[in-house]
């Protein structure tokens, strides 16, 4: 099990990579912001730990913006962890299904506690919002599942005996 942890958490950093990847990509082609949903959930944290960032405003927000995107890694590696997990417990889906379980999973793990925080509510998202949070999800996923699938250990096949070559 301690093995398919490590390649989960492994897998779920390249797929970190990739969703990166994948997000810097569409604000270069459309010209977009970066999110500041991240800081936002940060900020809202804090609050409800009655806890305050230490530093001048500048460094506060620049504070907040270090722990959003610290917090995306986590997740992150969380999931990948969580797939390690399903996979030591016998779970073997193909490549594609265990990409889209991973997204969906990242995706709730993402959105689902901005959410609660009051941070956005998905309910309202325009067709763009929700591409530009699935697609870099989706690689996410793809790249989560495609890396453990290529670090699980090859098992060796056994030779079928035949009646002649007994």
């Amino acid at each position: 099990m301690l093995s398919s942890l490590a390649r989960g958490a492994a897998a779920g950093a390249a797929g970190t990579t990739a969703l990166h990847a994948a997000t810097y990509l569409d604000m270069t082609l459309r010209g977009r912001p970066s999110s500041s949903t991240p800081q936002q959930t940060i900020e809202k944290i804090s609050r409800a730990a009655g806890t305050e960032l230490p530093g001048d405003t500048q460094e506060q927000e620049s504070r907040k913006s270090g722990l959003g995107a610290l917090l995306g890694m986590v997740t992150g590696t969380t999931v990948g962890v969580g797939y390690g997990v399903l996979h030591g417990l016998g779970w073997r889906p193909p490549v594609l299904v265990g990409g889209v379980v991973a997204t969906v999973a990242a995706m709730a793990g993402a959105n689902a506690p901005m959410a609660v925080l009051g941070v956005t509510d998905p309910r309202t998202w325009s067709a763009s919002d929700w591409l530009s949070d699935a697609l870099p999800h989706l690689a996410y996923g793809l790249v989560t599942a495609t890396t453990y699938a290529a670090t699980e250990p090859r098992r060796p096949r056994r030779r079928r005996r035949t009646r002649r070559g007994r």
